[in-house]
């Protein structure tokens, strides 16, 4: 299970969560936790977003000199947090990293990590979000996202 602690002890808090992968999407992340988030967009600095194994997803391995371009969603709430957890799953971790806004400015956010000992599992082939909405989407959304939104909703509701 990722981490969920609100590093402010407030359980009100709302997190800002970066998102480099199929949850950039606004339809995927609508589909896990039950609305739409307003994204904008946003870079982190000195990763490359990379194809997972016989996955249709990404997950970042540390590049430097390299940047990836995804959304921030401002405003996530603990609950939302902790359904894409389940969602995420076993490979990835969620934690603070710094990125940057369109305007430049840094700011932390939650960003969803591959899990230490799980490295192997990302390959070094780049991944691409138009190529994905093309190729793979239909199926991902079918297949992976609401044939199991029981599975990753089931604890909080």
């Amino acid at each position: 299970m990722a981490t969920t602690t609100d590093p402010t002890g407030n359980p009100g808090f709302d997190h800002r969560l970066f998102c480099y992968g199929t949850l950039q999407i606004p339809a995927v992340l609508e589909a896990v936790i039950g609305h739409r988030l307003r994204g904008l967009r946003a870079v982190l600095p000195g990763y490359a977003a990379c194809q997972v194994r016989r996955a249709e997803y990404p997950g970042l391995l540390r590049s430097p000199g390299n940047k990836t371009i995804g959304r921030l969603y401002n405003n996530v709430t603990p609950i939302e947090l902790k359904v894409l957890d389940r969602f995420e799953g076993r490979l990835y971790r969620r934690r603070h990293q710094i990125v940057f806004k369109e305007n430049g400015r840094r700011i932390q956010a939650w960003v969803y990590m591959v899990a230490p000992g799980r490295e192997k599992q990302v390959t070094t082939k780049p991944w691409y979000l138009d190529r994905f909405l093309r190729t793979e989407y239909h199926r991902f959304m079918r297949r992976f996202v609401l044939d199991r939104r029981l599975l990753y909703t089931r604890e909080t509701d």
